[in-house]
């Protein structure tokens, strides 16, 4: 049987099938990540001078940085209570790749997020998250989730829990892909319109690219850029980071302590 499937196809079919793509998205989140790297070596080194002189009042990065941390630190806790501030660094460095990847679009080039496989990796992570915070807290109690309300639910309940992974997915990656795939029919519209105008007075003739034909984009596209590249990924991001730690918190055992804390902030403002 598989020697018949085999002569079925011949060898280029079968170096389609066993060839390794590398996606200009994945090559783009790359150096997303080293760019947060490098940036993460610069803090540290920062921070570690800032340490040696702990009476001098923190500026520049460093209390940029500071008050950034704090900020996040107390969006973390609105949503999730004391037991989510351990996954602070987990949610700063989510935060950075997200808006990065999404303003990626500001060079020109496609963002990673327009490559389906990127915004998925980037919602599994969150959907591992979820359930091993799930079995963590609720220990074997997390199984009987399945069987509710009755064990005939077995396979309609393992069929819903993908549903965050699906919508985290797609919320990335539809967002991402609509606001390229809008600048591209920009650039396009632009480019003919520039053509039809700028070719005839310059007298330029003949196909390809010149001069002529890119006079009108700068001047209307760095409006729009602003838009779908910087205020659609803080929207994008928040939404999505926020999504995380909503996902995640639901999954958590009530923290007597915690609410202590919340109701004595409450009394106080």
């Amino acid at each position: 049987m598989l020697n018949n499937i085999f002569l079925l196809l011949d060898s280029e079919d079968l170096n389609q099938m066993t060839e390794l793509h590398f996606s200009p998205e994945v090559f783009y989140s790359l150096v997303v990540m080293l760019l947060i790297v490098i940036f993460s070596f610069v803090i540290y080194f920062k921070f570690k001078k800032a340490i040696k002189n702990p009476l001098e009042t923190p500026k520049g990065l460093v209390l940029i940085l500071s008050l950034t941390v704090n900020k996040l630190d107390d969006f973390i806790y609105s949503i999730m209570g004391s037991k989510g501030l351990k996954l602070g660094g987990y949610f700063f460095g989510l935060v950075s790749y997200l808006f990065i990847c999404f303003a990626f679009g500001l060079t020109g080039l496609a963002s990673p997020f327009t490559y389906l496989v990127m915004p998925l990796s980037v919602a599994l992570w969150t959907f591992i998250l979820i359930h091993l915070t799930a079995m963590r807290e609720q220990k074997w109690s997390y199984f009987k989730r399945y069987i509710d309300p009755f064990p005939i639910f077995l396979p309609i309940n393992l069929i819903t829990m993908w549903a965050p992974l699906l919508s985290l997915t797609l919320r990335l990656f539809g967002n991402a892909l609509s606001g390229f795939s809008i600048m591209a029919l920009v650039y396009a519209a632009l480019e003919a319109l520039s053509s039809d105008i700028f070719r005839p007075i310059f007298g330029i003739t003949g196909g390809g690219i010149s001069g002529a034909d890119i006079i009108i984009a700068p001047i209307i596209t760095p409006v729009l850029h602003l838009y779908f590249d910087l205020f659609s990924s803080f929207i994008q991001t928040l939404v999505f980071s926020m999504l995380t730690m909503i996902f995640i918190s639901q999954e958590q055992v009530e923290d007597e302590s915690s609410d202590v804390l919340k109701s004595i902030e409450t009394v106080q403002n």
